[in-house]
């Protein structure tokens, strides 16, 4: 009697057989992340869209009341000043000044004698307490401003300190 004998298939068979049902289980769970990336993808999109718009509302609704940035002229930059503040203290300072968009800087730059008598003036009507308050330096911008656009109406835009150290 013959044995039967069963074919058993080699080790390099059975090892390919099994990487072709991972690359099969793979290859699912790869599109299956494909599938729930797409998805997830367009909510986090729509979620910036509404987002971004509901942002831009926001700052539109918000403008009457609130400062706007706007497109300015030129800035003169002043030399640092040095001035004896009412109380003996001193104050040093440098002072940008912004013009008026579609004014010309070669009035400030050609009567900067004026100017830096302007800022002088302003800052020595002061005392150290007054200008460390909330809101003291920002008192002397104001001041600075008025008093240049009383002696140049409509060029002043912004007065901006670059420095500002008290002692």
């Amino acid at each position: 009697m013959a044995a039967k004998q069963t074919k058993t298939p080699a080790p390099e068979a059975d090892a390919a057989s099994a990487g072709k049902k991972e690359d099969a289980s793979a290859g699912k769970k790869r599109r299956g992340k494909k599938v729930l990336a797409v998805p997830v993808l367009l909510v986090v999109l729509v979620v910036a869209a509404y987002g971004y718009m509901s942002l831009g509302k926001k700052k539109a609704a918000a403008a009457p009341g609130s400062p706007t940035t706007t497109v300015g002229g030129p800035i003169v930059d002043e030399n640092s000043l040095t001035v004896n503040l009412r109380d003996g203290h001193y104050l040093e300072f440098t002072v940008g000044i912004q013009v008026n968009p579609g004014q010309s800087q070669t009035t400030l730059v050609k009567d900067q004698a004026i100017v830096l008598d302007i800022l002088n003036n302003q800052a020595q009507g002061l005392t150290e307490a007054k200008l460390l308050e909330p809101g003291g330096p920002a008192r002397l911008k104001l001041d600075i401003m008025r008093a240049l656009d009383n002696e140049w109406p409509g060029l002043v835009q912004a007065v901006y300190f670059e420095q500002f150290v008290m002692q």
